[in-house]
């Protein structure tokens, strides 16, 4: 869960001191600040140098703490860099909404010897290198190519041909004839695996009410799938809660990045939860409960139990 912040403007320039917060606002100044673009609950744009080339930084808000990553001046340490200056008071201009991350991502405890090996690695590259070496993983996976045009800007939210597909997909998994002798255990998996895995690339794009809907509808068609499961999770190591768990988690990201109408969204919730014939898989409303707030809750309990 994000939670929306103010950026103390002023005590960044204070930090950053006279020298860099002039270079800050000049930079602002003469227009050399552009791509803004929000991400992970901050910012990332382009600076343009003086004497020519291009900067790039991006500067988010973890905990309490402003995080900058800037190609020229600094790496992920928070110091407040020119570039960062600038790309803070052109957010503020534009009117950007911060948003404070729990946690820095990549920097769990779990993996972290790996990620500084490869950090260290990376660091060493030149930038063809880099680039060459995202291009060939985008080739081979669609997700991370996703990922990388959204943390560029330039994913658009889901088409309406996208969205057909994807829908057709979800269709097609919840007729699946389950008391057909030709569909076993395992073929239910992989068809709940495969849906999973377009779903998990489409809401890599900004979030639309048509993409929650389908997520809504797959979680329903999950769920008269994964009962079948439930006496064979021994024989196959089959687990529902290997599709379930990814799917309410999509439900909840796009929840939280769409912000609807906590009565509108009790309701939902309370659709999903009512109409499931094995388990809900989304934590409702425990999860929910930042969104729904003490108006969203009653219309959930009042939906539920009518």
């Amino acid at each position: 869960m994000t939670v929306a912040v103010a950026v103390d403007v002023e005590a960044l320039l204070e930090a950053a001191g006279p020298r860099v917060g002039a270079a800050g606002r000049e930079h602002v100044a003469q227009g050399r600040v552009s791509g803004l673009t929000p991400v992970d609950g901050g910012v990332r744009a382009a600076v343009a140098e003086r004497t020519g080339g291009r900067t790039q930084v991006s500067v988010t808000v973890a905990g309490r703490a402003l995080v900058v990553d800037c190609d020229r001046d600094s790496e992920m340490t928070g110091d407040p860099c020119e570039h960062a200056v600038a790309v803070v008071l052109a957010a503020r201009d534009a009117g950007i909404t911060w948003t404070s991350m729990a946690s820095l991502r990549g920097a769990e405890p779990a993996g972290q010897e790996r990620g500084r090996l490869v950090a260290e690695a990376a660091a060493s590259l030149t930038r063809t290198e880099l680039v060459r070496l995202v291009v060939a993983q985008a080739a081979e996976d669609r997700l991370f190519a996703a990922k990388v045009l959204r943390r560029a800007g330039k994913l658009e939210p889901p088409s309406p041909t996208e969205l057909m597909r994807i829908r057709g997909l979800v269709r097609d998994t919840d007729r699946i004839p389950v008391d057909d002798h030709r569909w076993q255990l395992h073929d239910l998996v992989e068809a709940g695996r495969g849906m999973l895995a377009e779903l998990e690339i489409l809401a890599v794009r900004p979030a639309t009410t048509e993409l929650l809907g389908v997520v809504e509808d797959a979680i329903a068609a999950w769920d008269g799938l994964a009962g079948h499961l439930q006496d064979a999770r021994e024989v196959y190591d089959i687990e529902p809660e290997e599709i379930g768990e990814p799917l309410a988690a999509l439900h909840l990201r796009l929840c939280d990045e769409l912000q609807p109408d906590p009565v509108e969204l009790g309701r939902r919730l309370a659709e999903l939860v009512g109409s499931a014939h094995y388990t809900s898989c989304v934590d409702a409303p425990d999860g929910y409960a930042d969104l729904l707030g003490d108006e969203g809750l009653d219309a959930y309990e009042s939906a539920l139990h009518r």
